[in-house]
C-alpha cells in the first residue's frame, strides 16, 4: 500500500534541483553547527557540557555521511577516486593547525598560565594528537573506501 502523500510528483530535473538545495542546506547547517559548538566551547562557561547533545548530533551526522560515502564508493564531487596518503597528510596537517593550535592555547589560558613555554608545549601536544588521530582515521576510512571502490568497479565489469 503506497500512501498518496509520499508519491513522487516531480520530474528528474525538479528532483535534481531539490537535491542541490538540500545538499547546500545540509552543508551550511553542518558547518554552522560546528561553528556554534566551537564558539560555545570557547566563550561560554560550561559550554562543552551544555553542548553535549549538539555534539552527539554532530558526530552521528559525521559518521552517517562518511559511512554513506564509503558504501557508495565515492569521496567527493571533484574526483571519484579516493585520495592517497599524501592527501591524508595534508588534511591532517590542516586539522592539526585549525584545531590543535586554538585548543592548546585555550587550555593553557583557562588554567591561568601565561608562560609562553607552557603554551608552546600545550600547542605542540594538541597539534600532534589532532594530527595523529585524523591521519589514522583517514588511513582507515580511505582503505575501506578504496576496497569498496574496487568492489563496485568489479561489479560494474561483471554487468
Amino acid at each position: 500500500m503506497k500512501l498518496k502523500w509520499f508519491e513522487k510528483k516531480v520530474d528528474e530535473r525538479q528532483e535534481m534541483d531539490l537535491l542541490k538545495v538540500e545538499h547546500f542546506g545540509f552543508w551550511m547547517m553542518y558547518w554552522m553547527l560546528l561553528a556554534a559548538l566551537i564558539i560555545q566551547g570557547i566563550f561560554m562557561e560550561d559550554g562543552v557540557k551544555r553542548a553535549a547533545g549538539e555534539w552527539i548530533i554532530f558526530m552521528i551526522t559525521s559518521v552517517v555521511v562518511v559511512v554513506g560515502w564509503v558504501r557508495k564508493g565515492v569521496w567527493n564531487y571533484q574526483n571519484r577516486k579516493v585520495p592517497g596518503v599524501k592527501s591524508y597528510f595534508g588534511y591532517s596537517l590542516i586539522t592539526a593547525l585549525a584545531a590543535g593550535l586554538p585548543l592548546g592555547i585555550l587550555s593553557e589560558l583557562k588554567k591561568g598560565t601565561n608562560d609562553i613555554k607552557g603554551i608552546l608545549i600545550s600547542v605542540c601536544f594538541y597539534m600532534a594528537v589532532m594530527f595523529i588521530i585524523t591521519f589514522v582515521v583517514f588511513l582507515i576510512v580511505g582503505s575501506i573506501a578504496k576496497k569498496r571502490e574496487a568492489d563496485l568497479a568489479d561489479q560494474d565489469e561483471e554487468e
